[in-house]
């Protein structure tokens, strides 16, 4: 079963474990889950009403799928944004999804300090800012991720890496956009990721980190 009715966390890993793997889930299961993330929105400890971590999330600690640990309101703000992205994802067709959906997220189209610089908070929440972004139906999205995608690019520590973003959760988060600069910035961290794609270290966050390596590197050619 993919919902746990005790974590958004688990839920959502579990989801994107299953859309890296390239597996589909049925329809009644798509709307079943995106039903209780929406009944998380606007809960104690929700960011501006997007779906809130549940009690046993903040007591167990919060990671991004990738690994890094989150606290705080980017926490909070991480994990709504994921949400949303897979509220989205698995339920935009049905009309009380959408409409619960856009409630928790209509704040988003007027954020200037988004739609000025094409970057929210800080590295990590940008990066979550961009994940769901780039998948929902927001206007000019395109123009607003390539401005943020540039700045990026001016924080490459020379090595593989950006100054400031989490190397692991960046890949990530450039795998699924589909703009020639989010591809650049792949090709730019090609040498790191082919290391880190034959890591042999053997625990969930090693396996995923090593197939979103794959994946990346398979994109670049």
């Amino acid at each position: 079963m993919i919902l746990d009715n005790s974590s958004l966390i688990k839920t959502i890993d579990r989801i994107n474990e299953i859309h890296l793997q390239g597996e589909v889930i049925s329809k009644k299961e798509s709307l079943e889950i995106a039903h209780w993330i929406v009944a998380q929105q606007g809960q104690k400890g929700s960011y501006r009403g997007m779906a809130a971590p549940t009690q046993a999330d903040f007591d167990n600690g919060i990671r991004t799928f990738t690994g890094e640990k989150l606290v705080s309101a980017s926490a909070r703000h991480i994990t709504g944004q994921e949400a949303a992205r897979l509220t989205w994802l698995l339920g935009n067709k049905d009309p009380g999804i959408r409409g619960a959906y856009d409630a928790a997220t209509n704040w988003m189209h007027d954020n200037e300090e988004f739609l000025t610089t094409g970057t929210f908070c800080c590295s990590r929440c940008t990066l979550a800012f961009w994940r769901h972004y780039s998948v929902g139906d927001f206007e000019h999205k395109e123009s607003h991720l390539k401005r943020g995608l540039q700045m990026i690019k001016d924080r490459r520590s020379g090595d593989g890496k950006w100054h400031r973003f989490p190397f692991y959760y960046t890949i990530y988060t450039l795998l699924d956009i589909d703009l020639e600069p989010a591809l650049a910035e792949l090709r730019y961290a090609r040498t790191l990721m082919e290391k880190y794609a034959h890591k042999t270290r053997d625990d969930v966050y090693s396996n995923r980190r090593k197939s979103i390596m794959i994946k990346a590197l398979a994109k670049v050619g």
